[in-house]
């Protein structure tokens, strides 16, 4: 499965991308996220580096953690989302500068294909649908977040 999305946001290239690359906000703008565990314990800046949190998905929460593959600061962040139970999602968040006071993020999402009759058929029907939606209204969030910021 692969997705790709780009959406442009009224804040510098740098706000935007340090909002976004400081863990400790997932909860508030990332759809599904509902809390880090061990943040203490969490990094974001180093190849390996992990962050753990639990997620609500099909109404069940789930422990999960995206480790981080690379990170080059206002250009790009990689890396994958591992979850026991569901296929390993990678992740790419390119970030280009619009301007002196916008920036466009373009997140691109892929996932494997799972190795089960069960996992192939929950995956290709319920799951694309699922890490769309959560991505759309995330990135929307963001948006929301952004302009709140320049209001007040």
């Amino acid at each position: 499965m692969h997705a790709e999305h780009a959406h442009t946001y009224p804040v510098p290239l740098k706000k935007g991308f340090d909002y976004i690359s400081d863990f400790h906000t997932w909860p508030f703008w990332y759809v599904g996220v509902i809390e880090l565990v061990d943040p203490e314990l969490c990094g974001w800046i180093d190849s390996g580096d992990q962050v753990h949190y639990r997620y609500k998905i099909l109404g069940r929460q789930i422990d999960a953690s995206s480790v981080l593959d690379e990170r080059i600061d206002l250009e790009r962040t990689s890396f994958r989302t591992v979850s026991p139970g569901f296929p390993e999602v990678h992740w790419e968040y390119r970030y280009a500068a619009a301007g002196q006071e916008a920036f466009i993020l373009r997140v691109v999402m892929e996932t494997e294909e799972p190795t089960s009759f069960f996992g192939r058929t929950v995956d290709r029907m319920l799951l694309p649908r699922i890490v769309e939606r959560d991505l759309t209204r995330s990135l929307e969030n963001l948006h929301d977040i952004f302009v709140a910021d320049l209001a007040g």
